[in-house]
Parts: C-alpha cells; sequence; structure tokens
C-alpha cells in the first residue's frame, strides 16, 4: 500500500534553496539559464500591432496586397524565432 501523505506535508518544498552550481529540474543550471532571448518574442508582437507600417496596397506579391502578405510574413518569421528561443533557452 502506497504511503499517503498528509495535505501539509504534499506541499512542503524538502530541499532548500537552489545556491550557486546547483540545477533546476531540467538539468540547466541556475546561472546559466538565458532569459535574455525571451525578448525576441517582441518583435512580431510590435511590428504586427503597428497597421500605419502596412497598412497600404503596394508593393503586391503574387497579386496579394501588401496589407495581407506582411502579416503572414510573419507566421514564418514567428515560427524560426519560436525554435531559436526555444533551442537558447533548453526550454527552460
Amino acid at each position: 500500500m502506497a504511503y499517503d501523505a498528509s495535505g501539509e506535508e504534499r506541499f512542503t518544498r524538502q530541499e532548500g534553496p537552489p545556491g550557486p552550481g546547483t540545477t533546476t529540474r531540467r538539468g540547466v543550471p541556475v546561472h546559466d539559464r538565458n532569459h535574455g532571448w525571451y525578448w525576441l518574442f517582441a518583435i512580431p508582437f510590435v511590428f504586427t500591432l503597428l497597421p500605419w507600417i502596412y497598412n497600404k496596397n503596394s508593393p503586391e506579391l503574387f497579386g496579394i496586397p501588401f496589407f495581407y502578405w506582411y502579416q503572414m510574413a510573419w507566421v514564418p518569421i514567428t515560427v524560426v524565432l519560436t525554435i531559436l528561443v526555444y533551442i537558447k533557452t533548453k526550454g527552460g
């Protein structure tokens, strides 16, 4: 039969706070996490929220007005940025 911990034991942290050189659950040292890479997510957010940049019809791409293909171009750009941030931060 499994041990059933009381509510207090379930939600109490057993180890102390991470010190220098300790690792997180994912194995990435605490001081080596690169949180600065997350700022790349602001690029597509800002440039799609500024409609005066792309609120025009020309230049056209395969007959598609600039207004539409500019927004659609940000989809693969955002995917690439997301992959880059994930790799650089090791998912942590």
